[in-house]
């Protein structure tokens, strides 16, 4: 298929999937488990916002999809760092109505991550922070992301870290979480090129440590009291509702990934490729 044809298909698919635009902003409300600008805690905020600042890396001239883009924060980020297009899907249709009152820029539409509304071969570069570990079917979601790429299309992937991870308990919006080496071993069934990314690494001995005292703390009920003798009840901050443009320092925390038990990231960051074949 001619390659304006193929734009076209792309076009009206996202077309038939759209609801109607919202004449204003949704109030949504924050759950923990996506962005909503204004309401969420910087900690939090500050995490995704390094990994968008890290994709933005990528993105130039291209035509992009952000996969589970929630409020569209992160995608209309990816249009400032100098996207050619950027399209935002996302399953809940509360998140996808904000994204597409707020950030006119982009273009948003409700979709199932296993079952992309875009036509084959429509974009440069697959964005996707934290959704794998959401998904049962987390192989058919990797064939879609596939798909939709171009030959030599780049696909960047976060996860969050099993080993890290397994010490904060059961996350109950997770379906599965992955180790390195079980994310790296998923991913290279379906990419190549595969480039491993640690953000917000941890001594891993000394983390294990804090976990279990933290824990002990928490059932003898003295974790805000001992945090109180300690000076560690830090006063909360305003809420962001915006990435930052000038976020040239926001990448230290995303490094390449050493392999080293003594070292663990909190979240894994993989860039592959789509093969040319």
């Amino acid at each position: 298929m001619p390659e304006g044809d193929g734009e076209m298909k792309a076009k009206g698919l996202i077309e038939e999937s759209m609801t109607t635009l919202a004449t204003a902003v949704p109030d949504l409300e924050f759950t923990g488990e996506r962005i909503v600008p204004g309401k969420t805690a910087e900690n939090l905020f500050r995490e995704h916002e390094e990994r968008y600042v890290f994709a933005g890396q990528h993105v130039s001239g291209k035509d992009v999809l952000d996969v589970a883009c929630g409020t569209g924060v992160g995608t209309a980020f990816l249009r400032e760092a100098g996207a050619r297009k950027v399209w935002g899907l996302d399953i809940d249709p509360d998140a996808i109505a904000f994204a597409k009152a707020r950030y006119a820029e982009c273009e948003f539409a409700q979709s199932d991550a296993t079952a992309l509304c875009l036509s084959d071969g429509s974009v440069d570069v697959v964005v996707s922070f934290e959704t794998l570990e959401h998904l049962q079917d987390q192989r058919k979601f990797l064939l879609e992301c596939r798909r939709v790429l171009r030959p030599g299309g780049m696909l960047i992937c976060s996860t969050p870290n099993a080993a890290v991870y397994q010490w904060y308990g059961t996350n109950p919006f997770h379906v599965r979480e992955h180790t390195a080496h079980e994310f790296v071993s998923l991913l290279s069934d379906y990419f190549v090129d595969l480039c491993l990314f640690s953000q917000r690494e941890r001594v891993y001995p000394l983390f294990i440590l804090r976990r279990v005292v933290s824990r002990s703390l928490d059932r003898l009920k003295l974790k805000g009291q001992v945090m109180r003798i300690l000076g560690m009840n830090v006063p909360p901050q305003a809420m962001r509702g915006k990435f930052s443009a000038n976020a040239a320092n926001l990448t230290r925390n995303v490094r390449p990934d050493k392999g080293t038990w003594m070292k663990q990231a909190t979240y894994l960051i993989a860039i592959c490729r789509k093969n040319y074949n």
